[in-house]
C-alpha cells in the first residue's frame, strides 16, 4: 500500500508525482539531499552491508574515519547486538563479507539498527527494521530504542502491532491511502 514508498519520499528517492512533503514549514524539494540524509537515521527491508569490519559498518556515517567507541558500544548495546561481536575471534574488527554474506537476516538487521543509532540522527526512519528478529530480541530493542526516540521524530513501517505500540500516532494504509489514525 505505499508504506515503503511513503520513506523513499522522505529520504527524497523520488519526488512526488502530484502534491509536496514537507518537513515543517520546509518543502523537501527546496533541500539539498545530501545536506536532509545527514540528519536521517534510516533502517530499510533491504538495507547494505558493506565487505568490510562490523565496526566500520556501523560507523560509516563517520567520514573522517574516527571511531567514538562510547557511541559504538552504546549503539551496539541499543541494537541488542553486543553479545554476539564480542563472541566473534576479531570482535568488532571482524570482516564482514559481501551484503552480509555470514550473518544472519537477524544479525543483520541489528547492525544496520546500531547504523542508525550511531549516526545519532535526529529524523529516524524504519521500514521493517526488526522484521527478522525473533520476539524476544525485538522486545529488548524496541525497550533500548524508547530511551533514544527522545527528542527525535521517527516513522516506523512495521506490520507487528508490537513494534509500534508506544508510537505516539497510528498510520493505517490500505492501497496508498490512509484508513485510520
Amino acid at each position: 500500500s505505499g508504506k515503503t514508498t511513503l520513506l523513499k519520499l522522505l529520504l527524497k528517492f523520488y519526488d512526488p508525482n502530484t502534491g509536496h512533503v514537507q518537513v515543517g514549514n520546509t518543502r523537501l524539494n527546496n533541500m539539498n539531499t545530501k545536506s536532509w540524509r545527514k540528519y536521517c537515521g534510516t533502517v530499510m527491508q533491504d538495507g547494505f552491508i558493506f565487505s568490510d569490519t562490523i565496526a566500520r559498518n556501523i560507523t560509516e556515517s563517520d567520514s573522517e574515519g574516527l571511531i567514538d567507541k562510547e557511541r559504538l558500544q552504546q549503539a551496539v548495546r541499543i541494537a541488542n547486538i553486543e553479545d554476539f561481536i564480542e563472541d566473534l575471534p576479531s570482535g568488532f574488527n571482524t570482516k564482514i563479507g559481501s551484503s552480509g554474506i555470514n550473518l544472519s537476516g537477524g544479525q543483520k538487521q541489528r547492525i544496520l539498527i546500531a547504523r542508525a543509532v550511531y549516526k545519532n540522527p535526529k529524523y529516524i526512519f524504519f521500514d521493517e527494521a526488526t522484521s527478522a528478529l525473533d520476539a524476544n530480541n525485538e522486545k529488548i530493542i524496541m525497550e533500548n530504542l524508547e530511551e533514544f526516540y527522545k527528542g527525535r521524530t521517527v516513522v516506523i513501517v512495521a506490520h507487528r502491532l508490537s513494534t509500534v505500540k508506544h508510537a505516539d500516532q497510528i498510520i493505517v494504509l490500505d492501497r496508498g491511502t490512509v484508513i485510520e489514525k
